[in-house]
């Protein structure tokens, strides 16, 4: 990975003179700083101004791509004329378009249950909060309480020591994720909507592990930019935190307006 703004007169070009460009960007951590409750993220209004401007310029597609379900990052982001996708990728919704992964929604009932499981076992004054997102789900332990650390993480070795024809468990930032197995991810939902929009040079931005998928996915043709250095990480390039992600947003938004 190389630091993007020392080397971001290697892709300006690119940037600029490319016919269409789809920027692919996560929420949580990437465009909104990292809440301690995805209650409590917001959206800054510098950032939204932001992708406004971006949006609005001919030839380039704005797609915002969440683990958060598709309505709740619609509401949280709050433009039109922009693509979203929740629960990975599983759905997306946009300008003439929308798409949900049906093989998901068959386990829509078993992540239900084990959502209601641990929400049950793990009431709010745990400190663990239990997101159904219909499609999947996800167990935020960000502010878990140390008197049922002990129990929580037992539990979860519990759960995903159990074999399932149907769902997985997945880690991320003090979180882990329930998901349908085989379903669309993040790398399904960039390639899926590049061929909506006729194959445009995609840029892809994202701080969390799922964000890999998007990484891993246009490597050695798309433009991928991880928010923080982390050791592994397919990206390209990297921001040194989420605050750059705005200067981005108008670096890319200059270049396009200059052609």
């Amino acid at each position: 990975m190389k630091p993007f703004w020392k080397n971001s007169d290697e892709i300006s070009n690119r940037l600029a003179s490319a016919p269409g460009l789809l920027v692919t960007l996560d929420f949580d951590g990437t465009l909104a700083a990292l809440a301690e409750t995805p209650g409590q993220a917001r959206l800054q209004p510098e950032f939204k101004a932001a992708l406004r401007a971006l949006a609005a310029l001919y030839g380039v597609s704005v797609f915002i791509l969440s683990g958060r379900a598709l309505e709740s990052v619609r509401k949280l982001v709050g433009l039109r004329n922009l693509y979203y996708g929740g629960n990975h990728g599983i759905e997306i919704k946009g300008p003439g378009f929308a798409w949900r992964d049906a093989g998901a929604a068959k386990a829509r009932d078993q992540v239900a249950g084990i959502a209601a499981d641990m929400q049950e076992r793990f009431p709010p004054g745990t400190g663990v909060f239990v997101e159904n997102k219909v499609f999947s789900a996800s167990v935020h332990y960000r502010n878990l309480k140390t008197a049922y650390r002990r129990g929580f993480f037992c539990r979860m070795k519990a759960l995903m020591s159990v074999h399932s024809r149907a769902l997985y468990w997945r880690g991320g930032h003090k979180v882990y994720e329930l998901l349908p197995k085989g379903a669309a991810h993040k790398g399904n939902a960039v390639e899926r909507l590049a061929r909506r929009l006729g194959r445009p040079l995609s840029v892809a931005v994202g701080d969390d592990l799922t964000d890999e998928d998007m990484f891993k996915a246009l490597a050695g043709r798309g433009i991928t930019i991880s928010v923080g250095r982390k050791a592994g990480s397919k990206a390209g390039y990297f921001l040194p935190g989420q605050a750059e992600v705005l200067r981005l947003l108008c670096f890319i938004t200059n270049l396009r307006r200059n052609k």
